[in-house]
């Protein structure tokens, strides 16, 4: 799509589109209710953020407008409310994307800053702020988001 951004992008173009990515992404798919799913996933996709099958996302979040190429989302992921994801800003790292593996749990009023990637089967507790990797099967919790409980081997 035209209004889609990449990395290398200058940041007039990158901002050009904007608001049309903020409108598809954060007010229209964002504040459809639940039954409406396959809509807010396809209004998800056609902002530029990648989405796996299943899984269930929230209402009320903020997904990133900016750079949504740098959201990915895995299959049978579940977002709960009010979960923002940032993959932008000041931070300090290479690598500025958000990785949500496959069967990761999100709960309500959580922050994920840029540059975490949160292994398959994961759980994040609600009103986390997650700054660091989280390994696969942990739980994990607080703010900044601690590992709680590993996965059993």
């Amino acid at each position: 799509m035209f209004w889609r951004t990449w990395e290398g992008m200058q940041s007039r173009r990158c901002y050009r589109w904007q608001w049309l990515r903020c409108i598809l992404i954060n007010k229209w798919a964002m504040g459809l209710p639940h039954i409406n799913m396959r809509l807010r996933k396809f209004l998800l996709r056609l902002g530029g953020i990648r989405i796996g099958a299943g899984g269930f996302i929230g209402m009320d979040g903020w997904f990133e407008e900016c750079y949504p190429h740098r959201v990915q989302i895995g299959d049978n992921v579940t977002i709960s409310f009010r979960v923002t994801l940032v993959a932008h800003g000041p931070r300090r790292t290479e690598d500025m994307r958000i990785i949500l593996e496959d069967g990761v749990y999100i709960g309500c009023n959580t922050t994920v800053l840029a540059g975490v990637t949160i292994g398959a089967g994961a759980k994040i507790g609600a009103g986390s702020i997650v700054t660091k990797d989280i390994p696969p099967g942990a739980t994990a919790a607080g703010n900044p988001c601690r590992v709680l409980r590993q996965a059993d081997q």
